[in-house]
């Protein structure tokens, strides 16, 4: 399994994105490339959506599109502006990753193999809590 991301966004945050996106990217293939889950997906692929405006947030809504046919998933998820702008470099690659989280869901929705997607889920968490994204308590 492989992820890969992009953003489609408003605003001054290009550097910020580009930065904390990067980060939960690697960090997260570093444990999951090459890896069989067993899902029906070529690659993880996700689009976060930060838009400033209202009207660009009307304008950009969510897609969520996933194929059994070609295995691609099509999914612009949106996060939330303010708290990505106003949060630290830790916050923003937190933002990311729980969109992230929200992805495996809708895959399960979407009916692709859940103990799969539990497994990622399962190998996208030991990254997270060892970034503190994530604690348990």
């Amino acid at each position: 399994m492989k992820l890969w991301m992009s953003a489609e966004y408003s605003g001054n945050i290009s550097d910020e994105l580009r930065v904390s996106q990067n980060f939960v990217e690697d960090e997260i293939n570093s444990i999951i490339d090459g890896k069989d889950y067993d899902i029906d997906l070529k690659s993880w692929d996700c689009i976060a959506v930060l838009m400033k405006d209202k009207k660009d947030q009307e304008r950009y809504c969510e897609i969520i599109k996933y194929s059994p046919k070609t295995k691609d998933m099509d999914f612009r998820l949106q996060i939330d502006y303010p708290e990505f702008v106003n949060g630290d470099v830790k916050r923003q690659q937190q933002l990311i990753y729980e969109m992230l989280m929200r992805s495996l869901d809708l895959l399960i929705e979407k009916g692709l193999n859940e103990a799969g997607i539990e497994n990622l889920r399962q190998d996208t968490q030991s990254v997270a809590l060892k970034n503190g994204w994530i604690t348990i308590h």
